[in-house]
């Protein structure tokens, strides 16, 4: 796992969605998972894994590994942490299947709280989108574990960007959309106009940009126009780049307000 310093040897954490996978102080694991547990891991029993599941996570020691199925004994138990407010909503217009999937995984890993696809005019895609809803759960799953969320992030079926454009705006949100249009105003330019911050929504329009249309009725539904930078980039590319400039906001507006230095009179 790379995190730009030493390397740290984690137990690994899955998620188990099977109702029925935990009983009297035993969890247990079936089919696929338990391949890539004992093929790409190389689990074997004593070891430990962090398994999620129905709000709780447990520590587990696996007791058996077998070809398509495994138990493990809970060690210790404690409830999902929430994710930190305020809540980060990217709203990501349709694009071509695969960098979308590239898009919804990546937006996983740098911490969208719900990821809620649109279509717009211009989105080049076949069909609703909504048939790729079971993978995108898949690629969110396979992200989450890899980056150690404890809460997955829903993502909705896509739904036409003007219905989302005219679902009113709650209090401490801030809406921005990325816009090739403006220049100067940056995500914190206007993170700094909103004191009490409750959720962030980004929308992230398709290659060939917003329509005259739904350009007017974001502007009038309140979403700010923001650059990303002064290069052009692809949609999947800016929706990560949003994501990264929101959470290094969010993360500079939590740093304590330092006073600057008194100046020094002039020696006499």
């Amino acid at each position: 796992m790379a995190n730009g310093g030493a390397s740290v040897s984690l137990v690994p954490r899955v998620f188990v969605d099977d109702p029925g996978a935990v009983e009297a102080g035993l969890v247990q694991l079936q089919g696929s998972l338990v391949h890539r547990l004992s093929r790409v891991l190389r689990l074997r029993r004593g070891d430990h894994l962090e398994v999620i599941h129905e709000g709780q996570l447990h520590v587990v020691e696996l007791m058996r590994v077998g070809r398509d199925a495994a138990e493990a004994e809970i060690v210790s138990s404690r409830p999902l942490a929430d994710d930190p407010p305020p809540r980060i909503e990217l709203c990501p217009s349709l694009i071509r299947p695969q960098r979308f999937d590239l898009l919804v995984e990546k937006a996983t890993e740098l911490g969208a709280s719900e990821i809620r696809p649109v279509r717009a005019t211009r989105s080049l895609t076949h069909g609703k989108g909504n048939e790729r809803l079971g993978r995108w759960k898949r690629l969110i799953t396979e992200a989450s574990e890899q980056c150690r969320r404890e809460q997955r992030p829903p993502i909705q079926e896509p739904m036409e960007i003007l219905e989302l454009l005219s679902e009113p705006r709650l209090p401490g949100t801030l809406r921005v959309m990325a816009s090739a249009l403006e220049p100067e105003h940056t995500i914190p330019d206007a993170a700094a106009h909103v004191h009490d911050l409750v959720a962030v929504q980004i929308l992230i329009g398709p290659e060939g940009g917003f329509s005259a249309e739904e350009a007017k009725a974001a502007l009038a539904a309140g979403w700010e126009p923001v650059t990303l930078g002064p290069r052009p980039l692809r949609a999947e590319t800016a929706g990560m780049v949003a994501l990264a400039v929101v959470q290094t906001a969010l993360a500079l507006r939590a740093l304590p307000q330092v006073a600057p230095p008194a100046s020094l009179g002039r020696p006499g």
